[in-house]
């Protein structure tokens, strides 16, 4: 029973709020949800560098700094959170609660368009494309993995995430509900042969002729 209890604490995917808690995350949280992102950035990198295993917080400071507009420097540490952080896939984050309001993150990812300089490029689509998977952007982020690949190759950074891709696709898939049935035709009724009446005389009442001569 404690083997199964172990095993089932094993399999549930960690979170961002567990991330959080354990590396004492509330004040850099807090000011990003207030959209001072410069300021987190800075308190993310703080803690990050204070002694520990603490490769996770790069996660939150990638997309600090691509809400910031560096989006460049923001790729960088999406890949290093990748190979430094065993659970980099599988972390559940809301990006609505971390920013505070829904869509907060596309805009940043919106933001970098036709920004990118020359020789930067992979960086770029490394943040852009985690932005769309934590986002549920699902065909851009594929595209934007599409472009780092074609930069970098399909690394292990590209095969993972495609892999998170199909995983979220198939819950949401598995998740949606089933098409009501069709409604049953109704039943039609035929009727039998038509029968023939008989020919029925009805005979009008008549007033004797004596009583209209009378008139």
């Amino acid at each position: 029973m404690i083997q199964l209890m172990v095993l089932a604490a094993l399999l549930q995917e960690p979170t961002y709020a567990e991330l959080s808690r354990k590396h004492g995350l509330g004040a850099a949280d807090q000011l990003m949800r207030s959209g001072k992102y410069l300021e987190a950035a800075v308190a993310y990198r703080n803690i990050l560098l204070t002694p520990g295993d603490r490769e996770g917080v790069r996660i939150p400071l990638a997309l600090a700094l691509l809400a910031k507009g560096d989006a460049v420097y923001a790729g960088i540490e999406v890949r290093r959170a990748h190979m430094l952080c065993p659970d980099f896939s599988r972390i559940v984050l809301d990006p609505s609660e971390l920013f505070g309001s829904k869509g907060a993150l596309l805009k940043a990812v919106e933001a970098t368009a036709g920004k990118t300089a020359e020789g930067d490029e992979a960086e770029v689509n490394a943040a852009i494309a985690y932005a769309c998977f934590l986002e549920g952007e699902r065909d851009r982020a594929q595209t934007a993995l599409g472009k780092y690949a074609q930069l970098r190759g399909s690394d292990a950074f590209v095969r993972d995430l495609k892999a998170a891709l199909a995983k979220v696709s198939a819950k949401a898939t598995a998740a949606a509900p089933a098409a009501p049935a069709p409604a049953a035709a109704p039943t039609a009724y035929r009727g039998g042969d038509p029968v023939r009446a008989g020919v029925r005389f009805v005979e009008p009442e008549v007033r004797p002729r004596g009583d209209i001569l009378a008139k």
